[in-house]
């Protein structure tokens, strides 16, 4: 006879197996994932029939959650989701694995496990010809401009700092006027990088579509190609995304910017291993130079 699952065995609770499991679900076993994770911590009183009925799935697709989730089957899942109980936050965009009534070790824990996930689950989507094709791009661009709002900016920022040290021209803007001017003159020899989380910053799409028909290579990083950003871009890197509802204006959870920044340094390492000579040439070029003006500068920062 098969052992009760419980909130701690097999990988953890409820709500954190989802976590792990959910890139590797299908778009029909996500649904009762969704589901379940909305009604974590309650008693589920409908039968497998009628949890089918209400999702309009079939039986058989709720028993193969079941079993991807680590239980023995679906009643056995039931009793883990009436003990599986979180506290819900009352802030927008924290994930329902973090608990406010949690020590601040124990978030820490499930905190590193999320980033972990997240990354592991952007890994899994990777697409090797598409991570190529940007590469490439990326080394024979005249130019390079990352474009991207809010959190999104930062890691643009980032993206900006690693290619020109690297010896590439490349410039990071955060404010769609400036945007649209620099995708208007981009040309066959220049590559626009979206960053959006969500992809549905309409002007992040804008200026991606306005620089292809220039010409332009464009990439998008996020974590819905069939957001609007995802379709403007010639090429798209899709970054891991949970079942956690989001409210865009309240800032994206970390999970979106830490698949974003692994995106971007992957990028960056592949370029530096194709022209290992010139790119390192280029980068003692600028320590170099950074740090005569540190010395002459009296260290100062």
């Amino acid at each position: 006879m098969a052992d009760r699952a419980s909130p701690h065995a097999n990988g953890g609770d409820l709500v954190q197996r989802i976590q792990e499991r959910y890139a590797s679900l299908r778009k029909s076993e996500r649904i009762v994932a969704d589901y379940l994770r909305e009604h974590a911590g309650t008693r589920l009183s409908l039968s497998i029939t009628e949890l089918a009925q209400t999702l309009g799935l079939s039986e058989a697709t709720i028993s193969r959650v079941s079993r991807a989730l680590g239980y023995s089957g679906f009643p056995d899942l039931k009793l883990s989701l009436a003990e599986g109980a979180v506290t819900r936050s009352s802030f927008a965009n924290i994930p329902a694995e973090i608990d406010q009534t949690d020590t601040l070790i124990g978030t820490s824990a499930k905190l590193a496990n999320l980033l972990s996930v997240a990354i592991q689950g952007t890994q899994r989507m990777l697409d090797t010809e598409r991570i190529d094709t940007c590469i490439q791009a990326i080394r024979n661009a005249r130019k390079i401009v990352l474009v991207g709002v809010g959190g999104a900016a930062a890691i643009c920022d980032e993206a900006a700092h690693l290619f020109m040290k690297a010896g590439l021209d490349a410039q990071a803007s955060d404010d769609h006027y400036t945007q649209v001017v620099l995708a208007a003159n981009l040309g066959p020899d220049s590559v626009m990088i979206g960053i959006s989380h969500t992809g549905t910053t309409i002007g992040i799409a804008s200026a991606l579509k306005l620089a292809r028909e220039n010409g332009a290579t464009t990439i998008a990083l996020t974590s819905d190609p069939a957001s609007p950003v995802g379709r403007a871009a010639s090429t798209t890197l899709v970054t891991w995304s949970s079942a956690t509802p989001s409210v865009p204006l309240y800032g994206d959870f970390l999970e979106g910017r830490i698949s974003q920044i692994y995106l971007i340094d992957l990028m960056y390492i592949g370029l530096l291993f194709e022209e290992e000579s010139s790119r390192s040439s280029n980068l003692k070029k600028t320590a170099s130079a950074l740090e005569r003006f540190y010395q002459r500068s009296g260290g100062e920062a």
